[in-house]
């Protein structure tokens, strides 16, 4: 990610989170639209639950929940 963006001429900031022995890399840049975008190898992350799914498969699932509590 970072060849890419270099190759683009976007500027970006790293940074490097450790917590409980878990070390997380991150990436922020902003899109042309000027909204912060943070990457990161977030698979190092654990999942509390049952089972670890993907970001993608988590949100997916929360898509497709009805919205509760909003007025119109």
């Amino acid at each position: 990610m970072e060849k890419k963006l270099n190759e683009l001429g976007i500027k970006y900031v790293r940074a490097v989170v450790q917590e409980g022995g878990i070390e997380v890399h991150q990436l922020f840049f902003h899109d042309p639209d000027g909204f912060m975008i943070e990457m990161c190898d977030c698979n190092n992350l654990p999942v509390v639950g049952d089972t670890a799914q993907s970001c993608s498969r988590s949100n997916r699932h929360m898509m497709k929940q009805p919205q509760q509590g909003v007025a119109r």
